[in-house]
Formats: structure tokens, sequence, C-alpha cells
């Protein structure tokens, strides 16, 4: 999953981004070497496209350092024509077709699948033959989904995909992803809030919460760290953090980070956690420290 030898897809270096009294990025620091999808998650607002911006070239950071493909991607055309960037409310200039916005992707994208292109545009119900101005949000997205998947970018980032998607399409696109990860050496970076109809495609995780690093790892380092406890009387174990205590009915549940106690105490019913509460957790415990 990881490049050998090669500089990172990407490298975040103490990124800080202001704009006036608002600190949108604040000392953000990370890599992604591993190919596959990375999920970048946090709530809206959060920072996410402000990142995105800046990754790239449309946007420069207050102070820190950006590298992607090992080089400042800021007006820089070797880098940039290696990314693709699907993003809400794409900008189509003067151009007024679908089939013309695919003639231009085919132009732009040096490694552009046009077989991969028109599967898409059926698997995603798209009519070539409209106006860009005539299709809904939903066809929109499904649009930029096509040229994202099929832009063969080595790095191709998707800031929140699903929006203006029905659940067919979120699932369908999403399904596609899982499929096209497996066939490519590429690295995709999802960005969204929606952490639940993600998961399930993420190889590795950063999780940002008000410009800052709040987890990251893979899917399984995250969740296998975190566990329930459930019983009439429960005790964390030494070195466990308790992220959340509840009670109901007369039993405890304690909501954990940390190894699972092997075996689990008596009368003590022992859970998973999903990557989207703990996120929550994860976001209330950062707020009450």
């Amino acid at each position: 999953m990881t490049q050998t030898g090669a500089a990172p897809w990407l490298s975040v270096e103490e990124v800080t981004r202001r704009y006036g009294d608002k600190t949108a990025l604040d000392a953000l620091s990370f890599d992604v070497r591993e190919r596959g999808v990375v999920g970048f998650l946090g709530r809206n607002g959060a920072g996410k496209s402000t990142l995105l911006r800046i990754l790239v070239g449309q946007d420069l950071p207050t102070s820190g350092r950006v590298r992607v493909f090992g080089e400042n991607p800021f007006d820089n055309p070797g880098v940039l024509s290696r990314l693709c960037m699907v993003q809400d409310h794409p900008d189509h200039g003067a151009l007024r077709g679908v089939a013309d916005l695919l003639a231009v992707s085919r132009r732009v994208y040096p490694k552009w699948d046009s077989a991969f292109a028109d599967r898409l545009i059926k698997r995603f119900d798209l009519d070539t033959r409209k106006k860009l101005k005539a299709l809904s949000r939903g066809m929109h997205t499904s649009l930029a989904l096509t040229i994202g998947l099929a832009s063969g970018a080595e790095l191709t980032l998707f800031d929140e995909p699903s929006l203006g998607l029905d659940a067919v399409m979120r699932e369908r696109f999403y399904d596609v992803l899982i499929e096209t990860r497996g066939k490519t050496d590429r690295c995709f970076l999802v960005s969204t809030h929606l952490i639940e109809e993600a998961a399930r495609t993420l190889d590795t995780v950063r999780m940002i919460e008000a410009g800052r690093m709040l987890a990251q790892g893979t899917v399984k380092e995250l969740t296998g760290g975190a566990f329930t406890m459930t019983g009439p009387a429960v005790e964390a174990p030494p070195g466990v953090k308790v992220l959340r205590r509840d009670t109901r009915d007369g039993l405890v549940t304690l909501t954990c980070q940390g190894d699972r106690p092997d075996p689990p105490p008596p009368n003590v019913t022992i859970a998973p956690v999903s990557l989207q509460r703990l996120f929550v957790l994860l976001t209330e415990s950062g707020k009450e420290a």
C-alpha cells in the first residue's frame, strides 16, 4: 500500500492558513505515502476544503510548507498535470455541453481512460447530449466524479463527493472507487464529513478538527483500538482511556481507547466501535480537554 523509495504523494508541514482573524488550518502536519483510498475526515468548517485548495495550488498557506510529489504545487504545471480535484460547483467556463466537457477533459489529463469514462457514463446514467445548464445537481456531481475517476490522475482528490447524489448513486460511486483502487497505482483522497457512508472504501484515515490533526492511521488501527465495555459494574483497565461513560437500566457502558482486556472481565460484554462513532467521541473528547 505504500510507495517504496519515492517521495510521499503529499507532505504537509506545519501548515497554517488564516483568513483575517479566522484560522482555518492550525500548524497541520502529515504525510500521505500509501496508495489506495485515503479518508480526510472532518466536520463542516474543519478546514478540509482549505487544505485541498492549497494542495492543488488554488491557495497558499499563511505559513508552513506543502509538497505534492516532492514539489510545491503552486503554479507548477508538472505537478498539476498529475492531479485531479473533484469539487462542488466547478467552473466550466464557456463550455456548454456534457460532451464538450468530456472532450476537454480528455485533452487535459494525459492518462485519460476513454473506455473507463464510457463505462462510468452508463453507470451514472449520464446523457452526453445534454447541456450543462440542464443538469440537476446530482447529475453535475455524477459528471464530475466520472471525470475524476477516468482522469487517470495519480493523485485524485474528491471534496465531499456524494453531495447532491441520491442513495443509489452514492453507493455506485463508492462501489466504483473500491473496484478501481485495486486495479491501479493511484491515490484517491476522499474529503468528507459523511463518515459512515465512506468508511467501507477507506484504507487509511486522517481525522481533522478545527484545522488540527485529531487522529490518523489505518481504519483497522483506529477502530481496533476502540471498544465498549458494558456490565453492571465496569472499570476501565489500566492504561485505557475512557472516551465516554453511559448508564442505562442498571448497566454501565464505557467507550474506551486502548488495548482490549483479554479475556473480558466477568459479566462484561465487549463490542467494537465504528469509525464514525470514534470520530464523534474523539471530537467531543478534544472539546472537553
